[in-house]
């Protein structure tokens, strides 16, 4: 039995005794203005490049010709370098004037890269710190990056910064002094990444996706166009390593904007914890199934850091939680789903073909089924929907693990592959298949192989669920702000629960199989729950708001070996 003990500590000695699990409510990267260039540093040391060796880029692009062709292979726009450079073995420390801290640079050159971005596999900030990246004309600016993206793998994954020349700048304040840890294990050189520079030159299709795409913002018909302008701020561009996938975030029935986040099992490279997300990359003007060229926008709603929930190969889904956090200004939708055996009388689909800016696609015919081998990357059969062909609009690498939405605008499955492409202004007429909702939702004996568990936490049975704007109109509420941590303590063998919130919570820990341990309410402060007598493993802690019901879950890992 798991006892609960009342425990009244003060929150910055609970923080100190090292967290296992940190809800990153608002983890997204913030704006903010690189110390070097506001303050006036003197340099006593040169700040030579650090240059990277050149690959066979001919070779590479060899293989893309051939694995563009088959969607279930992330569409690959950089190579990833191995590396190693951190604060002890490379760049150059710079003090601030009047006792401000200090900056540690480091500036890496990748001849030919459109775009670079880098993984962290060590990344542990102190408060105060911050990491920027930026290229050498101060064209492009990604940060900051601080302490809340700390994780227990101690790892990150960073968006792109354009140009072959960037800088990744440190600031640590002088009460840190040595507390930071970081170290770059991989760049990502991007070798076919879209650019401002080249948008701005209004390059044919915008990217390097085909004409006969449609921008998100075309008409889809008077059917669907007030639902699509919902669901495409559900839609994100994700980087998973040098590969580019397509996911959606996804409601669920206690409607609690919890960062579900689906896409396809085939999407693979990078750990999700190393991914990178961007929402709401959508053109200000259109090219509808034309040569036009699209529009950028500066805004870049860009996060770190997943965590995989569950996957299953036989209908290619997975599902993540979003760890990084999102914003309120984003405006952001939680599409809905549909588990049913359906026919829907036409369908839609919203993605980012080779990583290009938005775009939608549509069928009028009816969908078929299918059951077999899809792919290079997928060597199982599975259970997918067949759009037979797109009346507009197509699919591309990269498109993968996009959703695809019946009349309603419900999710009934995801890209796993198919041939449809562009053939000039108009599609080649092919065939995409996408692995079927209603095969993902109770396939396997285990959380981690089904939807059902994480889509239905009040195990309702609902078969239907629309998306969060429509189940709870005039508002799209993201998860809970107010700070709830919950960590284990290897030192006495006990699960943590800080309660910040001004709130009467109730908690309920489950194990992987979702059988319940123990429940009870929290206090205005902290409670401490012996897990002694558990096994080692990964534990769930669901959070309620007594008042509001409205809830989420906190995962965490207990090691009773140390």
């Amino acid at each position: 039995m798991i006892l609960v003990k009342k425990h009244k500590a003060l929150r910055c000695r609970l923080l100190i005794l090292g967290l296992i699990f940190v809800c990153l409510a608002n983890a997204q990267v913030k704006k903010g203005t690189p110390k070097s260039w506001t303050e006036n540093i003197q340099s006593k040391r040169s700040m030579s490049p650090v240059v990277l060796k050149g690959f066979d880029l001919r070779k590479i692009q060899e293989e893309d010709v051939v694995n563009d062709l088959d969607k279930s292979i992330p569409w690959r726009f950089g190579h990833e370098i191995d590396v190693d450079y951190g604060l002890t073995n490379s760049g150059t420390w710079n003090e601030l004037p009047n006792g401000k801290g200090r900056i540690w640079r480091v500036n890496i050159v990748s001849k030919g890269a459109k775009t670079l971005n880098f993984i962290f596999d060590s990344y542990d900030l102190p408060k105060g710190a911050s990491i920027f990246l930026y290229n050498a004309d101060k064209s492009d600016l990604l940060g900051a990056y601080t302490d809340v993206f700390n994780n227990p793998e101690g790892v990150l994954g960073t968006w792109t910064v354009e140009g072959e020349s960037v800088w990744v700048e440190y600031y640590e304040p002088s009460n840190q002094r040595g507390r930071g840890k970081l170290n770059i294990d991989k760049v990502v050189h991007g070798y076919r990444s879209i650019t401002d520079a080249e948008i701005e030159k209004r390059l044919i299709g915008f990217g390097d996706s085909g004409p006969c795409n449609y921008d998100v913002e075309c008409p889809t018909g008077e059917d669907f166009d007030p639902l699509k302008d919902r669901l495409k701020h559900s839609v994100a561009r994700v980087l998973v390593g040098g590969g580019i996938c397509t996911g959606t975030l996804i409601n669920n029935t206690a409607n609690d904007a919890s960062l579900y986040f689906l896409t396809a099992n085939h999407c693979k490279g990078a750990d999700e914890t190393l991914w990178a997300f961007r929402f709401n990359w959508i053109s200000r003007k259109t090219s509808c199934g034309t040569e036009e060229s699209s529009e950028n926008i500066d805004e870049n709603q860009t996060t770190s850091r997943a965590i995989l929930l569950a996957s299953n190969v036989e209908s290619d889904f997975k599902l993540l939680k979003l760890d990084g956090g999102v914003e309120e200004s984003w405006d952001l939708e939680w599409a809905g789903w549909d588990r049913r055996e359906v026919d829907p009388s036409y369908t839609v689909g919203i993605h980012h073909p080779v990583g290009d800016i938005m775009k939608v696609c549509r069928s009028n015919s009816p969908i078929g089924t299918y059951r077999g081998l899809i792919g290079s990357l997928i060597p199982d059969p599975i259970d997918c929907w067949v759009v037979q062909r797109w009346d507009f609009g197509v699919t591309e690498g990269g498109s993968s693990g996009s959703a695809l939405f019946d009349s309603e605008g419900r999710i009934i499955g995801q890209l796993a592959g198919g041939g449809a492409d562009c053939a000039g202004v108009v599609n080649n007429g092919a065939s995409d298949f996408y692995g079927r909702f209603d095969t993902s939702w109770d396939f396997g004996n285990t959380n981690d192989s089904r939807l059902s568990n994480w889509l239905d936490p009040l195990n309702t049975g609902a078969e239907i669920l629309d998306m969060l704007s429509v189940e709870k109109p005039g508002e799209t509420p993201l998860p809970p702000k107010d700070e709830v941590i919950v960590f284990f303590k290897s030192s006495n063998s006990t699960l943590n629960i800080v309660n910040d919130s001004n709130k009467t919570l109730r908690y309920t820990v489950y194990n992987m199989l979702g059988k319940e341990l123990n429940a009870g309410q929290l206090l205005k402060e902290t409670q401490e729950i012996e897990v002694g007598n558990v096994s080692s493993g990964m534990y769930f802690v669901h959070i309620k708001n007594v008042n509001s019901n409205a809830s989420f879950t906190k995962k965490v890992m207990v090691n009773n070996r140390l």
